[in-house]
């Protein structure tokens, strides 16, 4: 499924409340994040070829994994990002709009974002 129609699948305030679950606190940052999401509604999709592939990635520790796409799959302007395929690699057991919610939150933080967005993007990084 391409990103684009992963996340016009939901509304912003279905994904919301998953993202504040996976990144506990996510909430104070909810204007910024609407606001992403408000602008990627809005673009139209480069086509791509390349993939966001979610998968198992080994953690700081031997015993520890966590679910995550590599970084430099969002290295791109958001409207290229959107166009790419988002899949799941085997023993990938995140929901559809888990998914979506972890994309917006990528895509805020390592996507190439537009002017208009500089200063959400900078407030985000301040955490």
């Amino acid at each position: 499924m391409k990103l684009y129609q992963l996340l016009q699948v939901y509304e912003f305030d279905e994904i919301m409340p998953v993202i504040n679950d996976m990144f506990p606190g996510t909430s104070k940052f909810r204007d910024q994040l609407k606001m992403a999401y408000e602008m990627l509604m809005t673009m139209r999709p480069v086509e791509s070829k390349k993939t966001i592939q979610y998968k198992i990635m080994p953690g700081d520790m031997p015993s520890h994994s966590f679910v995550g796409a590599e970084d430099n799959q969002f290295d791109a302007p958001w409207d290229v990002l959107l166009g790419k395929d988002v899949s799941r690699s085997q023993g990938v057991d995140l929901s559809d709009v888990e998914l979506a919610a972890n994309v917006l939150v990528n895509l805020c933080l390592l996507g190439r974002s537009p002017k208009s967005f500089e200063k959400a993007h900078q407030d985000l990084m301040r955490g």
